[in-house]
């Protein structure tokens, strides 16, 4: 207790090391979930930094284990309303990523119906390794084309592993 966390620079990403923990965790974007304000619901989720640290927040290490898929739900301005959990029809490692469409549709219709629209920010909670680039850009870039075919706006796609917290990159993401 008493150190500051070890800020390593990888480019325009700065993970932190959180050193109270027994195995190492890194969270790509500067937080954790510890570190969220008390009033942090008033604030959007389009800051990458408080969207991850919320995500970090609803995903528990156990889900991260098992594999999960949330849907943070959003109002107009982004600020957070709720959480569900898409139920995924197995083990994480043998559902295709092209099923979102399907995962989506209990969330959709109630943010269409929203005053003024509302939006989403997906998590995938998956174990595995920190990186593992064909499987997350396959599920950020599936999560995109489903959002867009349902009308509902993508403010975000995040990977959670038992190590870190990070957004996907996708160009159609706002």
């Amino acid at each position: 207790m008493g150190q500051s966390p070890r800020i390593v620079e990888l480019g325009s990403i700065a993970p932190v090391d959180n050193h109270g923990s027994r195995r190492k965790r890194r969270h790509l974007l500067g937080m954790s979930f510890q570190d969220l304000p008390k009033n942090w619901s008033e604030f959007p989720l389009s800051d990458p930094t408080l969207a991850a640290d919320v995500v970090d927040l609803q995903i528990n290490v156990g889900d991260r284990r098992l594999g999960i898929f949330k849907a943070l739900l959003c109002d107009q301005e982004d600020r957070f309303l709720m959480t569900v959990d898409l139920n995924l029809p197995g083990r994480i490692q043998d559902v295709r990523p092209s099923s979102c469409s399907k995962l989506l549709e209990p969330v959709a219709i109630p943010l269409q119906d929203l005053p003024g629209g509302g939006a989403l920010v997906l998590a995938l909670g998956r174990p595995g390794p920190a990186e593992w680039p064909a499987v997350d850009s396959e599920w950020a870039e599936a999560a995109t084309q489903a959002c867009r075919a349902v009308g509902v706006r993508l403010i975000g796609f995040y990977i959670a592993t038992t190590y870190q917290v990070r957004r996907a990159e996708v160009s159609a993401i706002a």
